[in-house]
């Protein structure tokens, strides 16, 4: 899991600075999402949500073993994880996100397609330490652009908190 967090001058007092830039994760040789050189806006995604979901997924998979987390940023794109004892199993899906869904998601959605990558395995662990650091190092770099006690940057503390339980 990768990311570069693109510093905004301009933010909002309430804002984050640093909630966009880029953000990429990659599993058994497959990629998701872009990471290069230059700061190119166009490219930019939400990292702080990226993070934010994929650590409420890790809590979701401590008592249920399916999770969709949405592409909030692409019309019909998801990601599955399957976790199936100390496995994960990572996809690429395509489905319709009806009204009413949310980013994150416990049950199938209707018309998912395994269009792309199916069933890339990680060990659970190792998955869950990868967020939980990642999730730590963005938050450190949080800091030199706001406030530490901004409500983003608590909550995803008390998220990384109640996934180390």
């Amino acid at each position: 899991m990768s990311f570069k967090i693109f510093e905004n001058d301009s933010v909002e007092e309430m804002e984050l600075n640093g909630a966009d830039g880029y953000f990429q994760f990659e599993i058994d040789n497959e990629t998701y999402g872009i990471f290069i050189s230059e700061d190119i806006d166009e490219f930019s995604v939400f990292i702080y949500w990226w993070l934010y979901y994929f650590l409420k997924s890790l809590l979701i998979l401590k008592t249920e073993s399916y999770v969709l987390i949405s592409d909030i940023e692409k019309p019909k794109i998801w990601i599955e994880i399957i976790k199936e004892k100390n496995i994960v199993k990572i996809s690429k899906v395509t489905a319709d996100k009806p009204d009413g869904s949310e980013a994150i998601e416990t049950e199938e959605m209707p018309n998912l397609i395994h269009q792309y990558w199916k069933d890339k395995q990680v060990c659970y662990e190792n998955f869950k330490t990868e967020i939980v650091n990642k999730s730590k190092l963005y938050i450190e770099e949080l800091r030199v652009f706001n406030n530490e006690f901004h409500k983003d940057i608590l909550n995803l503390e008390s998220l990384i908190q109640e996934v180390e339980k």
